[in-house]
């Protein structure tokens, strides 16, 4: 019989395995990647950065260059990572915000517009030419958007030649309202239309309806001559937009006409 006592059971403690802890090597190598990986990032946003700044001013230098005045002017380099694109001197997209911009006149009449922001993408310039200040930047394709105020609108569109003067534009319920005064039979009649506007080759294309006179009656010579504005279309451009874009579409906002252009192969800086 054991000593331990007939029946008695016997228990046995399983060994406890403690986990390895991870060699320093590793720990270190992964420091040491961690930090590499922190100095390329702050490499390529320096890199971004000096870009942005040769590029604005050279931008500045195109538009001063081209006659184009503006209150404020901002330019970003986007894309990551950036180096990568310095490296083959193409850049994913570059991005100009200006304000109060003023076009000169050419063969329109001058106007300024409250902002304008472009948006350059496929962009190439030549890394060292770039640093150097002397790179031609050439976007494979630009699109840009702006306002156009309804007193610039006015100050393009041309209704003389069918006697209406003091044509003002407003918004109303995302239309666009014509009032102006006609010369009918020597007699100046107060009139209100609707102005239809779209863009035909480049240009803005207004054409009024549902012509009325206003508070006074209406003879039938009146009468003949709303009706035959209503036959009518103006045609009003814009000054040359910086960056060689064409107006391409217009919509009516409540601050003024919200417009859309575009361009391709267009040198950003020449």
């Amino acid at each position: 019989m054991s000593e331990y006592g007939q029946g008695a059971a016997v228990s046995y403690e399983r060994p406890r395995f403690r986990p390895r802890r991870p060699r320093g090597g590793l720990g270190f190598l992964v420091a040491i990647v961690l930090v590499v990986g922190a100095i390329a990032v702050v490499a390529d946003r320096v890199a971004a950065e000096f870009a942005r700044q040769e590029l604005r001013s050279q931008v500045v230098a195109e538009m001063s260059q081209n006659g184009v005045e503006y209150q404020t002017i901002d330019v970003s380099v986007g894309g990551f990572p950036f180096l990568t694109q310095v490296a083959r001197g193409n850049y994913d997209e570059i991005t100009i915000d200006m304000t109060e911009v003023r076009l000169p006149a050419g063969r329109a009449k001058g106007a300024t517009l409250s902002a304008l922001g472009v948006v350059a993408r496929g962009v190439d310039a030549d890394t060292g030419e770039l640093v150097e200040g002397t790179a031609k930047v050439v976007a494979e394709q630009v699109t840009g958007t702006a306002v156009v105020s309804f007193a610039t609108l006015e100050s393009l569109v041309d209704y003389s030649r069918f006697k209406l003067s003091e044509v003002r534009f407003t918004e109303s319920a995302g239309a666009l309202r014509a009032t102006g005064t006609a010369s009918i039979a020597g007699v100046r009649v107060p009139i209100s239309a609707v102005a239809d506007i779209s863009v035909v080759d480049g240009q803005f294309d207004v054409r009024l309806r549902d012509a009325k006179a206003v508070g006074v009656q209406t003879p039938q010579i009146a009468k003949n001559f709303l009706d035959g504005l209503v036959e009518r279309s103006v045609l009003a451009r814009l000054p040359q937009l910086p960056f060689s874009l064409t107006l391409d579409s217009v919509t009516v906002e409540p601050e003024g006409l919200s417009i859309n252009a575009t361009g391709h192969n267009v040198p950003l800086v020449t």
